[in-house]
């Protein structure tokens, strides 16, 4: 039961981040949360939730088991209630299907009373407190914890065209356009981008005329997931990232475009195998451009589809195609939401995001006692880790923390391989 006078936190948006925190705040009395969602459901990226989609992290990074494995909220609970826990163990020995996953989160979110089809429409401030008003009424909080995600990043030469025959990757399979006989433009060379090429190149919906696939870094990169790599999203890694300056940071970010903005190893393979299947072992008419180091610069309808310029990063020349239909699988960046338009001249804003803290407080000019925390929005002061699903756990707790003032989670200093300070002496382990 939890003491009728403690904080009352809301929790905008039911994503893992805002999941994570009401599941980890749950046993402190002192904090009562209510979790707001926009949508009818809490589903993950449906637009991308093929069968075979697999997460690219361990299944033990879930809500809040790096953090509090005695948790009810666990997805190994999540999988013992639902009477699957050997079988999953035998059928996923190395992986966990992201539709598992999502099946994990919507558990979480029934069991924290999550509140659908309730978008916030503005927040604003009195002398008691944060006002939300939302599609079904007015709510009050003391404190707000913003986790909305991410918004799709498009091209500027691209953000004037709409209809349904130009999409972001986020929407890919809730588009259900068909593609059969018809000249198909990918933008981008990340995980998403596979994915959708691997989807195209099935001929779920019809195999495409032509296929020209573009992405503007070198090469279509392998996604770096090894153990090193993997070091960069250890809570000691983020804690040393936000001891830099802004310039080292960004130069950090830069060095690690690699462990966030590649394809898995085994996707390509499969991708490139496909391929050779279709121009050897098909009798199926297609063609396929596969442009590295090529950017989109331009576009524009036309009556029949859509003229696009492409740009050689190395050599500057350009060249033209002509579409059908194009796909923008180019990533996500942090926005502002516009609910909070009524306090924006309020906050400290960096571009058109957050300024945040070390405990991703905004230091906002009201009253300490309403305070605002952000999720999943600072990655340029907390990492390339910031919206991985990793560390979502040790932020959650990481604000709980902050909340109470208090350490009501021991977030200890586990160890890291990595050495962060080059001035410091080899540390010897005891056997």
């Amino acid at each position: 039961m939890r003491d009728d006078d403690g904080a009352e936190v809301l929790a905008i948006g039911g994503g893992p981040a805002n999941l994570s925190f009401a599941a980890l705040a749950e046993p402190a009395a002192e904090l009562r949360v209510a979790v707001v969602e926009s949508r009818g459901s809490t589903a993950w990226h449906p637009g991308m939730l093929w069968p075979s989609s697999r997460l690219q992290v361990s299944g033990v990074k879930d809500l809040v088991t790096l953090v509090d494995p005695r948790s009810r909220f666990s997805f190994l609970n999540f999988l013992h209630e639902h009477g699957r826990l050997y079988r999953h163990l035998v059928a996923c020995p190395d992986h966990v299907g992201r539709r598992e996953f999502d099946q994990y989160f919507r558990w979480a979110a029934d069991l924290l009373g999550v509140a659908l089809h309730e978008p916030v429409q503005a927040v604003e401030h009195d002398d008691r407190g944060f006002v939300v008003r939302t599609g079904r009424g007015t709510r009050r909080a003391d404190h707000l914890v913003i986790g909305v995600g991410q918004v799709p990043a498009v091209p500027e030469c691209a953000r004037h065209l709409t209809g349904p025959r130009v999409w972001h990757a986020s929407e890919h399979l809730d588009r259900e356009v068909p593609v059969g006989g018809r000249r198909v433009l990918l933008v981008g060379g990340g995980q998403s981008a596979g994915e959708v090429a691997m989807d195209l190149l099935s001929g779920r919906t019809g195999l495409p005329a032509r296929l020209t696939w573009v992405t503007g870094s070198g090469g279509f990169a392998p996604l770096d997931a090894s153990p090193f790599a993997n070091e960069w999203f250890n809570p000691r890694f983020v804690e040393y990232f936000r001891e830099q300056s802004t310039t080292h940071r960004a130069r950090l970010l830069d060095r690690q475009q690699a462990a966030s903005c590649g394809i898995t190893g085994e996707l390509l393979a499969q991708v490139y195998r496909r391929l050779y299947e279709l121009d050897y072992l098909s009798d199926n008419p297609f063609r396929h451009e596969l442009l590295a180091g090529a950017r989109l610069t331009g576009i524009s309808a036309e009556r029949d589809g859509f003229r696009a310029v492409l740009t050689d990063t190395l050599t500057g020349a350009e060249r033209e195609t002509r579409n059908d239909l194009v796909v923008l699988a180019t990533g996500y960046g942090a926005r502002l939401p516009d609910f909070m338009a009524p306090l924006r001249d309020r906050l400290p804003v960096d571009g058109d995001a957050y300024a945040v803290g070390r405990d991703y407080r905004v230091h906002w000019d009201g009253p300490d006692t309403n305070r605002i925390y952000v999720q999943n929005g600072a990655r340029h002061s907390h990492g390339i880790a910031d919206p991985n699903l990793g560390l979502v756990a040790w932020r959650s707790a990481v604000i709980i923390n902050s909340l109470l003032d208090r350490e009501h989670y021991s977030l200890k200093r586990d160890d890291i391989t990595l050495s962060l300070d080059w001035q410091e002496p080899a540390r010897v382990h005891p056997v």
